[in-house]
């Protein structure tokens, strides 16, 4: 078993991230770690590695582990060069120095040259140019490409193609599809299946997960608990648990409202006096008797059922936890607009002097939901900066008469020259009351309209960005990779927002699940040009 957890626990200052963590990775195994932004997968993923120690239990790890992190230096070089491992860089330059030496001819010479031969080998240095170049084509990348030069989205998969040359046990890829198309998507799914090492994958990326995941496990509240299956498998069996419980915990609370009744009304009779004025002189002997007799009864049968309350108590079902961090606002309608929302005719837009579309023809209309598509690179950003005139083009883009958009980039550009989380809701909808202002931070678990934008957490910007789009006025909105750091919660929140959104949406994304659920429309971009794709 190269990896297990035996009631491990991790802290920061008086905070517990986890505790009691029960886990076995057996070689083979593909397990998908998911749960809220914040719950500690990361953390869990550096103890599995064993570059962080556990606060309490124990993490033994025995097999060659590989972890891919969140920010590191991709190196200098050729992406060859970068994705090389170390041991097999080690191997080359002894066996080119063995090499050099056979020209002596001596015995010692061969000798040392057959075991740097043998060291290159199993090094996999013969067929490792081949396996790195399919690899980073698979990732969308070019071998021969400059290191120093690579774009944020190119370096995080440079990392990951490194990571999976690695000779390992197991892998830890912690958020693996993050800045992949949907081809690099695919590829890294068909690779991780071809594998015999085990992976743990933290992701939000649904449809990966469902692809390649043969366990789930979820971070909730500090607690870990494994399913069986894919991501969608292990939620839907998580559903069927949690109904059981409801059910289990609904028939606890009425049968112990019950004995708690009675035991109420025992303890109540046994606590009436005795009229001794209704008894004749020669029964007050037998009257009293009997009201001690009786009061005794009472009592017992009120401490025999506290005692069935309490045993009751001791075997009760736990209340199921509900996240109750949904926007449910009345708000007034918004006005419908025109039908015919976005013209466009004859686009072409230059970059560099390059043109990277030409000839884009497209039409959109109210209550369509079209999802952009493509490779990266291939535009979908430039389109929409050029719909929104943002970029110099040619050609006509006519959008519908009085139009209202709510425009919300990849890195949360629309927030830029706002202040307070108020100022935020009201840039959205300045018919929003003082009132609904707290209303909507409350129900999203942020912090008052007054504080500062700043103060906010990664998380708590994210819920903002949502809390915008569910109170917007508008009748179109253009977003540009919305589930960017959302976690998986927060995705199926913004899919009920915009599956409920009356207007017309544009959106450009890699994520397949979202695109599936909600898009009426594909536009794929690339190669130039916009292709229309059949929605799902």
């Amino acid at each position: 078993m190269p990896i297990q957890l035996r009631k491990v626990a991790r802290t920061y200052g008086d905070r517990s991230v986890f505790e009691d963590v029960e886990l076995d990775v057996a070689p083979g195994l593909r397990l998908a770690l998911v749960g809220a932004n914040g719950s500690g997968k990361s953390t869990l993923l550096r103890v599995m590695a064993g570059l962080d120690a556990p606060d309490a239990g124990t993490a033994l790890v025995t097999g060659r582990v590989a972890l891919l992190a969140q920010q590191e230096d991709p190196g200098i070089g050729t992406l060859l060069d970068t994705v090389t491992p170390p041991a097999l860089r080690a191997a080359q330059v002894a066996f080119d120095a063995a090499s050099a030496a056979l020209e002596g001819g001596s015995e010692a010479a061969l000798t040392a040259f057959a075991e740097a031969e043998e060291t290159y080998r199993l090094a996999g240095g013969y067929d490792f140019a081949g396996r790195a170049a399919a690899v980073l084509a698979g990732l969308g990348l070019d071998a021969g490409a400059d290191a120093a030069r690579l774009s944020g989205g190119q370096a995080r998969r440079t990392l990951l193609a490194r990571l999976l040359l690695s000779p390992a046990d197991v892998y830890l890829l912690d958020e693996p599809t993050n800045h992949l198309d949907a081809d690099g998507a695919r590829w890294l799914e068909g690779w991780i299946r071809a594998s015999g090492a085990a992976f743990v994958l933290a992701s939000h990326d649904r449809a990966f997960l469902d692809a390649v995941a043969t366990q789930t496990a979820e971070l909730e509240r500090g607690h870990l608990s494994v399913y069986p299956g894919g991501y969608s498998e292990a939620m839907a069996l998580k559903a069927t648990l949690r109904e059981a419980q409801e059910r289990d915990f609904e028939a606890y609370r009425r049968k112990r409202a019950a004995l708690d009744e009675e035991r109420r009304r025992q303890a109540s009779k046994s606590g009436v006096p005795e009229n001794r004025n209704r008894a004749r002189d020669n029964d007050k002997f037998l009257s009293t008797f009997k009201s001690e007799r009786g009061q005794q009864i009472y009592s017992a049968r009120a401490r025999a059922m506290q005692k069935q309350i309490d045993r009751l108590d001791a075997q009760a079902t736990e209340k199921p936890f509900a996240d109750r961090r949904t926007l449910r606002l009345e708000l007034p309608p918004v006005p419908p607009g025109p039908a015919e929302v976005l013209t466009v005719q004859g686009l072409r837009v230059c970059r560099d002097g390059h043109p990277v579309l030409d000839g884009v023809t497209l039409h959109a209309r109210r209550g369509e939901k079209i999802a952009l598509t493509g490779p990266n690179g291939g535009g979908k950003s430039t389109l929409l900066g050029a719909l929104l005139g943002q970029f110099p083009h040619a050609g006509t883009v006519h959008w519908g008469a009085n139009l209202m958009t709510y425009v919300a980039g990849q890195h949360g550009e629309e927030l830029s020259g706002l202040d307070t989380v108020g100022d935020a809701l009201l840039d959205a909808n300045p018919l929003l009351t003082p009132h609904q202002l707290h209303e909507v931070a409350a129900q999203l678990w942020l912090p008052g309209p007054a504080s500062t934008l700043s103060s906010l957490s990664g998380g708590q910007r994210t819920r903002l960005s949502l809390a915008r789009l569910s109170v917007t006025r508008a009748q179109v909105l253009v977003l540009d990779e919305p589930t960017n750091h959302l976690d998986i919660r927060m995705i199926e929140a913004l899919e009920d927002v915009l599956l409920a959104f009356p207007g017309a949406v544009l959106f450009a994304s890699h994520d397949r699940t979202l695109i599936r659920r909600v898009a009426t429309r594909v536009w794929r971009v690339g190669g130039g040009g916009v292709e229309e794709n059949p929605g799902s």
